[in-house]
């Protein structure tokens, strides 16, 4: 399945527990998602001074308000786990071997028009080798949107929750970074590439269900995470997936 080097051997199969501080999450933060599609204050028919102004005296200042917040009664307590895991792929199906050399298959659709894509075309099946990860927030900003939210200023609830949802996806973005990283330097001869990250849930692999694998390989636990019944992750702002370093991979809808 994989390249027999000590380096390797080294980083399969043996999970990661890092903290990155908040404020390096606010600075890699796109105010333009986080204004726009958390917020809602998107432009739509205002003029452009119509919308500069919305986004001068309500946007920006909601935000430096929260950072504030953030700095005096912090209620995010970011950390992540990841691991790399030997791994091998056979028609729509990737194998992987978990720290006990245990096999956990998961199964992909594939497109039935052209180009007939499948996340496993992704998996170089010499030396393959393959990140799984997961990030949260931590259950204290959950407990300050209940407390907003029990106390009826639903406003603030909403901002709150906006840059908690974006700053999970930003923890995923520096957790891939870290990862990158690190995979590049066991393998400083692959061709670089970002990478493509990839959920259970969404078009690529659909299957939510396959969140109990990626726990059980994983062990989020470790960082305050639980699965419901219905495969979801609590703490609620949590982001889990698997990274696949191959030029040509990407997104599409099966």
């Amino acid at each position: 399945m994989v390249m027999e080097s000590n380096e390797i051997k080294n980083l399969i199969g043996k999970p990661k527990i890092i903290d990155i501080p908040t404020k390096e999450l606010f600075d890699i933060l796109s105010t333009k998602v986080l204004f726009e599609a958390r917020w809602g204050f998107s432009k739509g028919n205002l003029s452009d001074e119509e919308y500069k102004s919305i986004i001068e005296n309500k946007a920006k200042p909601a935000l430096e308000m929260l950072k504030k917040q953030e700095e005096t009664s912090p209620v995010i307590e970011f950390k992540a786990v990841y691991c790399f895991f030997a791994c091998k792929s056979e028609g729509n199906k990737i194998t992987v071997l978990d720290s006990n050399n245990k096999e956990i298959v998961f199964d992909f659709p594939r497109q039935e028009q052209p180009p007939n894509l499948c996340i496993t075309d992704y998996v170089d099946n010499e030396n393959s080798i393959i990140p799984f990860f997961a990030v949260t927030l931590g259950s204290k900003i959950i407990e300050a949107e209940k407390r907003l939210f029990e106390e009826n200023s639903y406003y603030n609830y909403h901002l709150l929750h906006g840059l908690g949802a974006e700053m999970a996806d930003c923890g995923a973005q520096c957790t891939h970074k870290i990862i990158r990283d690190e995979y590049f330097h066991i393998f400083p001869d692959k061709e670089k590439t970002k990478g493509c990250r990839y959920s259970f849930g969404y078009p690529s692999c659909p299957e939510l269900a396959d969140q109990r694998k990626l726990f059980e390989l994983l062990n989020p636990s470790k960082i305050g995470l639980t699965l419901t019944a219905s495969y979801q992750m609590v703490p609620e702002l949590s982001v889990s997936g698997f990274i696949l370093f191959n030029k040509k991979a990407r997104y599409f809808v099966p």
